[in-house]
Order: C-alpha cells, then structure tokens, then sequence
C-alpha cells in the first residue's frame, strides 16, 4: 500500500479542516433550526474534530498547552491533545438545543405617565397561529401565558387586554422571540378618552319648529354638529359626562344662540334661538 506523502497529508487534512470549519459555522449560525439529533452531532463533531486536529497540529505544528492545580498536584497538558479537547468543547457549547420545549410569554402592562406604576386590574388574552389562551393580570402588573407551542418561535402575537379604562397602542405589533423560548413584553398603555354622547334638538322659541341647518360648536372642542331639516342633531364630545361647556348655534353667519350648559351621557338637550 501507497504510503500518503506530506503533501497529501497537509491536502487531506486541510480538507477536513475546511469541512470542520463550515460545518462549526452552520451550526452557530443556525443552531436554532437545526434539525439534528444530539448523539449524531457528537459523532460528527469528533469525527471532524479529529480531522482538524490532525491539520492543526500535524499539518500546520500548532500546539496548545493547559495547566491546572489539582488536590495531587499540578496538571500540565500539551500538543494535539489540547487542540482536540478545544475544538470538542467549542462543539459542545454550540450543540443543537432540543426543540421540543414549550415557549412562554410574559406581557407587563404599565400605565402611561409613569413606567414604574403597573396594572395591578384585568387580563390579557392571546391568540398565535392555532394557540388561545387568557390570563389575569397579577399584582406586578403581569400576566404570563406559558404552553405554546416552540414551531410558532418569531409568531406574530394577537393581543388583546381587558383593563378598565385603559387600552393597547395603536398599530403596535408583538412578536415571539425567534432566539429564546422565553418571549418579554413591556408594553405601555393609553389611557382611554372619556366621551360623552348625547342628542338634541334646535327650535325656533317664535314658531317652536325645527330649525334646519344650523351649525352647533361646543366651545373649548373642535367639534361641530349640523342640524337636519326638523332641526334635531346628534354628536359625541371628548369630555367627561356632565361637563359645562359653551354652545354656539350659527345660522349662516348670524349667531342664534350662545349659553353655557351642562352635558350628560345620553341626554337631550333642547336650544332655542334669540330671537
């Protein structure tokens, strides 16, 4: 048999250290969707653990030394072996991490104004892909979904909470973590508007009928009504129910009204005109 010549050697090694290279590289790089079993990555990283070793310290003369206090006394190690056991435990640090573990969610609400004032009040619900579930918010402010399933890693999460008085961000969007199986989310809530609704009706205080396209502003609000052709209106104010405001009543250009009044949830309120 062919005794392998140095030449050879250093090409078949180099070989073996390009494929161990690579192989190290797509591990790390994608180690959170390799699909390898644990007992068949180890046999492959000692196989080309081997072959690198043979390069690095055959081909190219590298060495590595190692030095360690034991209870007996002092351990020294040098050469091929410390590259070997390197190279073995840099695999180890980087071998596929089973993918069967369930994921978990926490969502921590706040409120507005203050990031360390949490929602002690409510729950939050959640749906990923096929995956709902509810939670009540706890005394931190949190509330914590845990079960889902590890496929849905980088999922978009549908969110939805249940707090009085208080409501998500618009056009915000949540997403599992697609690096952990542990997803936080700190999420700042808006405080909602207190809107008060209600209806009326103008009339003329000479004939008593309705009085048709009159334009009503509430003071203080950028908010306007019109009257329909029997003179009623309808309209739904950013202020808290009972609130006096100022009404104005525009006929064209002439002002036919102007008073202060109390506005209450679902009431009706009838204005008339001076003259």
């Amino acid at each position: 048999m062919k005794r392998l010549t140095q030449i050879n050697w250093i090409l078949i090694s180099l070989v073996g250290f390009v494929l161990f290279g690579l192989f190290f590289y797509l591990i790390i790089t994608t180690k959170q969707k390799t699909e390898i079993s644990s007992p068949l990555y180890f046999f492959l990283i000692v196989i080309i653990d081997l072959v690198a070793t043979g390069f690095l310290a055959g081909a190219m003369k590298s060495v590595a030394t190692y030095k360690s206090a034991t209870p007996t006394g002092n351990l020294y190690l040098a050469g091929p072996i410390v590259v070997f056991c390197i190279i073995l435990y840099l695999g180890y640090q980087y071998r596929p991490v089973g993918q069967n573990t369930p994921l978990s969610l926490s969502v921590q609400l706040i409120k507005p104004r203050n990031t360390s004032d949490s929602i002690t009040l409510g729950s939050a619900s959640i749906i990923i892909d096929l995956f709902q579930q509810t939670r009540n918010i706890n005394d931190l402010g949190i509330a914590f979904f845990t079960g889902i399933n590890h496929e849905y890693m980088g999922k978009t999460i549908n969110l939805a909470i249940q707090v009085p008085g208080y409501h998500l961000p618009e056009f915000e969007n949540f997403k599992l973590s697609d690096s952990s199986i542990h997803t936080n989310l700190f999420i700042k809530l808006q405080k909602d508007e207190e809107r008060t609704s209600f209806k009326g009706r103008l009339i003329s205080l000479v004939n008593k009928r309705g009085i048709a396209n009159a334009t009503i502003h509430f003071a203080s609000t950028k908010v306007t009504a019109t009257t329909d052709s029997l003179g009623n209106f309808s309209s739904e104010l950013p202020i808290k129910s009972g609130t006096e405001l100022r009404i104005i009543v525009l006929k064209g250009d002439q002002e036919i009204y102007n008073s202060l009044r109390n506005i209450y949830q679902d009431d009706f309120l009838t204005l008339t005109d001076n003259q």
